[in-house]
């Protein structure tokens, strides 16, 4: 019997969340020394599900409220081996390829400031994230104007020249 049920992610205004999964203890740290060294303005929180053994929600970070962020939906997807960060002063863009290099990341779910859902597969053994929701159904295809914003919006943003 599998049930699935929905996660509601907190995302407050100016942050973002990156949801993934890893698959050792050492997660924590190594997760922390990649976003603090990414720079020098950064705030973020980390919670890991562990597995096996105590089974406990280890967290770092340096900033206390995203740590509690952190935590807290950590919890609430209840999903083993799952690491939830938060991140301020930062988008997911600077540091997402940096987080996947970790060796012990596994994959990521979701990188985002949109209204986000997590789908989680509960079984006899535990439970597991099997997807994300991310934002809201498209509303149509974009057209010249809406492409002319796109890309005012990169370059304003310092990502294209």
């Amino acid at each position: 019997m599998v049930n699935i049920d929905v996660v509601r992610i907190d995302i407050p205004e100016g942050t973002n969340v990156i949801i993934g999964q890893s698959h050792f203890i050492k997660t924590v740290e190594d997760l922390y020394e990649t976003l603090a060294s990414s720079s020098p303005t950064i705030k973020f929180g980390i919670a890991f599900n562990e597995a096996s053994g105590k089974r406990l929600v280890r967290f770092d970070g340096n900033d206390d409220e995203l740590i509690k962020l952190a935590i807290d939906n950590a919890r609430r997807i209840g999903a083993g081996h799952t690491f939830v960060i938060y991140i301020k002063n930062a988008y997911p863009i600077n540091v997402l390829n940096r987080i996947k290099n970790v060796e012990e990341v596994v994959r990521i779910f979701a990188a985002t400031s949109n209204p986000l859902q997590v789908l989680v597969a509960e079984t006899d053994q535990g439970r597991g994230v099997i997807g994300v929701v991310d934002g809201y159904t498209p509303l149509g295809v974009e057209g010249d104007v809406d492409i002319k914003e796109r890309k005012d919006i990169l370059r304003k943003f310092g990502y294209k020249r």
